[in-house]
């Protein structure tokens, strides 16, 4: 269902704004309580080593990620040992899936990149874009942009949660926690 919301955000045009983008993808991902996000891509290891660290200090993490990035060569040793962390601490999860739920093309990837974080003071704090979370997608032409919005956050929580546990419930095969 389309949302029609008032918003002020933070545009960045990459590969020109490559370099301060993804220093704000690691600083809101750092200093969350709470993250919801959907990937396609999932190599930055910065960003890995980032979410990894917040995980081990108290933050909830939970991440959908496409299909692809638990049988790809290069994505699935850091989603394995993301999964293992999480595991270790107890309080975030990863799903796997496809494009799934409502698709005609069930089987398709997931391509949505996103997503919604709780900051300390309460509020969120949103990010969407063409940009995968991956090394070289900061030097192509991609954007992103960040915003506060509480209606844009909720609606793609609900959505997160939706498509999850119909990744959970349909594609057990896939999950790697």
């Amino acid at each position: 269902m389309p949302i029609t919301i008032d918003i002020t955000e933070t545009d960045y045009f990459l590969p020109e704004d490559g370099n301060v983008a993804q220093a704000k993808l690691l600083q809101l991902l750092s200093n969350t309580k709470k993250c919801y996000m959907s990937a396609y891509a999932f190599t930055l290891k910065p960003m890995i080593d980032a979410i990894t660290k917040a995980d081990a200090a108290g933050a909830v993490f939970h991440l959908l990620l496409d299909y692809t990035q638990e049988q790809e060569a290069e994505e699935t040793p850091s989603v394995l040992a993301l999964a293992a962390s999480f595991k270790k601490n107890g309080h975030s999860t990863i799903t796997i899936t496809t494009a799934g739920l409502n698709s005609p093309q069930p089987d398709d990837i997931w391509h949505w990149k996103g997503f919604v974080v709780l900051n300390p003071d309460g509020t969120y704090t949103c990010w969407e874009g063409s940009t995968n979370f991956s090394e070289s997608a900061w030097f192509q032409g991609n954007s992103c942009r960040a915003f506060q919005s509480s209606d844009w956050a909720n609606q793609f929580i609900q959505q997160f949660q939706a498509h999850e546990a119909w990744a959970r419930t349909n594609e057990p095969h896939y999950q790697v926690m």
